[in-house]
């Protein structure tokens, strides 16, 4: 067989080996995010990977249907998790699917050693036999796998226990605790097997009276979307972080949320953030599932006007969260004066009495949002800014249009597109000598912000122009400092400074796909540091 070949997928999403190759040929693939796994041979092919999530008994009988709840129940038995053995369930039925075509499964039980069991469709001469077993990959994080394999590969042995059809009745008739069924008498077997791949664990929130920041806190959960990985790595950028201290805030105030947007709409009263930040210690991708955590530390301020906001980002692995960053933020209650001016003004006394008892400690501090970036190696220092009133060293800019698409329900434009300006003023910047790098998706290393914060001067409103200058306040072997202002242009040309920005960011080159860790700092590349030094040439 020659390499001329490729995989195709049919209509039905089978994939399929064309080309130079003999006809008897079979491959199947699945996929789990950035993990891919394939099985090839002479025979029906099936393989799977799936995630151990966390779910209840009801949930997982609402997955499976009623008629694979002994099945469950004795792999529970003999040892299995709840969650392992509907995982694993879950997946030999995938894999018999993939192998037979069949919209309807049939699954027996076959044989069990150790942490592997192998499980028949009951079919006679036409029968898959499948072996499942747990692993943990080099992601720490723990899947089920699934393979056809060949019947003389088992024992002589089989111990046949249950015979289980899987039809539209079966999953119709199902626990329906903590799970969405489908109540229409077209539900057949396909849309009711398609529903149930969602997973009703993504998504939720919790409050947690003693949290681990010492204060009552708010969680909000969800899986990260393909546009929040806007490293070129394939990891959760920088800004999508700001966007999400955001949402989060919003999220917090849910139970009087109505009575404050209905406030801001009359016109007269608003919300405004003065400064906000974050912190990014550990890599998240697509597909995974995130968790931000809030607390309020104190109101300050005239009239206690002002909200200081602390929160937390952890990767949800089964009961385990595994700290990825941390974010802060100040925002203040204001009255809405004339056209871009504000003023602080006491919260309403709903907003007060919702929040000040939520600034109680009621437990140990266990870890606190950082007051500066973590100490990292980023080398020796190569070059930095003069110590004058306004930095010398500039090294982009640009203007923006903004619109309404920029604004919110309180009518100004959103705090967290000043970090979306923040990474589109550096990606203008970085094209011009890290084009290659750039299109390479990061395969020769990758510029990663790892704190940024940005603090407001005065507000701007959708249609005002705003201009955004990047300067160099620091130039590392293996990492940079750059400095932001923000300016809104006036119709005769004169600007008023809205905000100022700093962000800390280091070079890194490509660790394993899907990997937690940020890797170590690596030296940045020469073109880079020649475009830098070339355009400070002969500024300050």
């Amino acid at each position: 067989m020659s390499s001329a070949f490729s995989v195709e997928w049919q209509d039905s999403g089978k994939p399929t080996v064309v080309g130079d190759v003999p006809s008897a040929v079979e491959v199947s693939m699945s996929h789990d995010g950035r993990k891919l796994l394939g099985s090839v041979g002479d025979r029906p092919q099936g393989c799977d990977i799936e995630p151990i999530r966390s779910r209840t008994e009801g949930q997982w009988k609402t997955l499976l249907g009623n008629a694979r709840i002994p099945l469950l129940e004795r792999l529970v038995r003999e040892g299995d998790s709840l969650d392992h053995a509907g995982t694993r369930l879950w997946s030999a039925a995938e894999v018999i699917r993939k192998a037979t075509g069949s919209r309807s499964v049939t699954i027996e039980w076959r044989d069990r050693a150790g942490d592997a069991v192998t499980f028949g469709n009951g079919e006679g001469s036409n029968d898959v036999v499948v072996l499942t077993f747990p692993v943990r990959l080099t992601d720490n994080e723990e899947r089920m796998l699934a393979f056809v394999i060949e019947e003389d590969a088992l024992e002589e042995h089989v111990d046949v226990d249950v015979d289980v059809d899987v039809d539209a009745d079966a999953d119709a008739d199902a626990d329906g605790e903590g799970y969405s069924v489908v109540e229409t008498s077209n539900a057949g077997p396909d849309i009711l097997r398609s529903m149930s791949l969602f997973d009703p664990m993504a998504y939720g929130s919790d409050v947690r009276p003693v949290s681990r920041s010492g204060y009552p806190a708010v969680s909000i959960r969800f899986p990260v979307g393909f546009r929040d990985a806007t490293n070129i790595g394939g990891s959760v950028g920088f800004a999508s972080f700001a966007l999400w201290l955001g949402a989060l805030r919003e999220r917090g105030t849910g139970p009087v949320s109505k009575r404050i947007v209905e406030d801001m709409a009359t016109g007269r009263w608003g919300m405004v953030t003065n400064n906000s930040e974050v912190f990014i210690d550990a890599n998240l991708y697509t597909d995974e599932i995130v968790e931000g955590t809030i607390w309020i530390t104190e109101l300050t301020g005239p009239d206690q006007a002002t909200t200081n906001l602390n929160m937390e980002w952890c990767k949800v692995d089964g009961d385990r969260r595994i700290h990825i960053g941390w974010g802060a933020m100040q925002t203040t209650w204001v009255e809405i004066l004339s056209h871009g001016v504000v003023a602080a003004r006491p919260m309403p006394q709903y907003f007060h009495d919702f929040i000040e008892p939520m600034t109680t400690r009621t437990g140990a501090e266990q870890d606190t949002v950082p007051e500066k970036p973590r100490d990292v190696d980023r080398g020796a220092l190569i070059r930095s800014a003069p110590m004058v009133p306004r930095n010398p060293y500039r090294l982009e800019e640009e203007t923006f249009e903004t619109t309404l698409q920029d604004g919110n329900a309180v009518g100004n434009v959103y705090f967290g597109n000043y970090y979306i300006w923040q990474a589109r003023v550096r990606d203008k910047f970085l094209v011009r000598s890290q084009r290659e790098s750039l299109a390479a998706r990061g395969a020769f290393g990758e510029l990663r912000c790892v704190h940024s914060r940005v603090e407001h001067l005065r507000e701007v409103m959708p249609f005002d122009t705003v201009h955004v200058t990047m300067s160099l306040a620091a130039l590392y072997e293996k990492g940079m400092d750059l400095e932001f202002e923000y300016y809104k242009v006036n119709g005769d040309g004169s600007r008023q400074k809205l905000a100022i920005g700093r962000q800390q960011a280091i070079w890194t080159m490509p660790s394993l796909p899907g990997g937690l860790n940020l890797p170590s700092p690596s030296h940045l590349p020469s073109s880079l540091i020649e475009s830098i030094v070339e355009a400070i040439a002969g500024l300050g």
